[in-house]
C-alpha cells in the first residue's frame, strides 16, 4: 500500500478535508495524519521529522502546511508526489525540490469561478458607488451625495492578466456587452480569440483606455509595483480599479495618492501588508471598497478542494496521470 502523510493543518478540517474525503484518502493507502505540525515550536523541523518517521510516497498539504524544503524532501527516499489542496505552492514547496523531479499538483481552475464572481461583485460595487453610499447613510445623509453611480452595461473593461480567473471573469461579463481587452504576454493568441478579447500590448494603455481595470496578474519580481504612479495617473476620471490578485502588484503609496484625488474608485481584496494595518490610509476612504482577502473560494466551495485532491490521489494510486500538475514553468509564474 502507498504510504501517505496527511500534513493538512487543523484549520482545513472539516471545511476542506471533510470526513468523507478523509475516509476516501484512507482507502488509498496507509495514512499518517499530522494536523498538528503548525502548532509545533518549530514547524519545519517537525515536518522533517514527520516525513522521516512516516517515509511516505505521498504528502497531502493545504493552507498553513509547512514548506517542503530540500531537507524535508530528502527525509523520505520514497517521496514522489505532493498533492496540494489549495492554489499557490510557492510557500509549500521549494523550487529546487520541484526541479529535482517531485510531482506536484494543486487545485487548478477550481477556484476561478468564485474569484471571478468576487471580481464582478467588486466591479459593480465600485460603479454603483456602494462604499460612498454606505458612508453617506452612516453619516445620516441621503441622495446621491457628491457622486453618481454608473452601469456596467456597454463599458470598456481591461484585464491585467488573462489567466484562468480572468477567463472566468470574461464569461461572467457576457450579459453586459462590454468591450474587453487584456494585457497578458504569456497567454496564447487562441485564448484571446476564443474569448473574443482584444490583446493590448502596452500596459499603460490598458489602464488609460478602459472604464474598468481588473487585476489578475501573478506576483512575480517583474510585477512588483508594476502599477505605479505613472500608470495610475493615466486612468480615466471616474475609472474603476479592482484587485483580487496580489497587493504588491500596485504601488500602494502611489495608489493612496491617486485615490485621495477622488478621480477613481477602487475595490481591493489584497494588500502589500496583510492584515491591512489599522492605520492604513486606505481605511475609511469613501471611494474605496475593502475586503479582507476573501475573494477566494467561499466556505461552501471549499469541500470541492478536498474532493479534487482525492480525485488526483486516486489517479496517482491507480497509476494514472494526475491533473493540474505544477511544472517549474508554472511555479515561476504562479502567484
Amino acid at each position: 500500500m502507498k504510504k501517505i502523510l496527511l500534513a493538512v493543518t487543523k484549520d482545513n478540517y472539516p471545511e476542506v478535508i471533510t470526513p468523507e474525503t478523509e475516509a476516501g484518502i484512507r482507502e488509498l493507502g496507509e495514512v499518517v495524519k499530522r494536523d498538528d505540525l503548525k502548532e509545533a515550536d518549530d514547524p519545519q523541523t517537525a515536518y522533517v521529522e514527520a516525513i522521516r518517521a512516516a517515509r511516505p510516497e505521498i504528502v497531502v498539504t493545504g493552507w498553513g502546511s509547512p514548506t517542503l524544503t530540500m531537507e524535508a524532501y530528502r527525509a523520505s527516499p520514497d517521496l514522489a508526489y505532493m498533492c496540494h489542496c489549495a492554489g499557490t505552492v510557492r510557500n509549500y514547496v521549494d523550487r529546487d525540490v520541484l526541479a529535482s523531479g517531485l510531482l506536484v499538483s494543486n487545485w487548478g481552475r477550481l477556484p476561478a469561478p468564485t474569484v471571478a464572481e468576487a471580481s464582478l461583485m467588486m466591479t459593480l460595487a465600485c460603479l454603483r458607488k456602494v462604499s460612498g453610499y454606505v458612508r453617506l447613510l452612516d453619516d445620516g445623509g441621503w441622495g446621491a451625495g457628491e457622486f453618481e453611480s454608473a452601469s456596467l452595461f456597454g463599458r470598456s473593461v481591461g484585464l491585467h492578466g488573462l489567466g484562468v480567473i480572468a477567463q472566468e471573469f470574461v464569461r461572467l461579463l457576457a450579459p453586459f456587452d462590454c468591450d474587453i481587452s487584456a494585457f497578458s504576454p504569456h497567454c496564447p493568441d487562441e485564448v484571446f480569440e476564443e474569448l473574443g478579447v482584444a490583446r493590448e500590448e502596452d500596459l499603460a494603455n490598458l489602464y488609460a483606455a478602459n472604464d474598468v481595470v481588473s487585476i489578475h496578474a501573478s506576483k512575480t519580481p517583474k510585477n512588483h509595483h508594476i502599477v505605479d504612479a505613472d500608470i495610475l495617473a493615466g486612468m480615466k476620471d471616474g475609472a474603476v480599479l479592482v484587485n483580487t490578485a496580489r497587493g504588491a502588484i500596485i504601488d500602494t503609496e502611489a495608489l493612496v495618492e491617486k485615490l485621495e484625488e477622488g478621480t477613481i474608485w477602487a475595490a481591493l481584496d489584497v494588500f502589500e501588508q496583510e492584515p491591512l494595518p489599522a492605520d492604513s490610509p486606505l481605511r475609511g476612504m469613501r471611494n474605496v471598497l475593502l475586503l479582507p482577502h476573501q475573494a477566494g473560494p467561499t466556505p461552501d466551495w471549499q469541500p470541492r478542494m478536498g474532493r479534487h485532491a482525492l480525485e488526483n490521489l486516486s489517479r496517482y494510486v491507480a497509476g494514472e496521470d494526475v491533473t493540474d500538475v505544477v511544472t517549474v514553468q508554472k511555479y515561476d509564474l504562479i502567484t
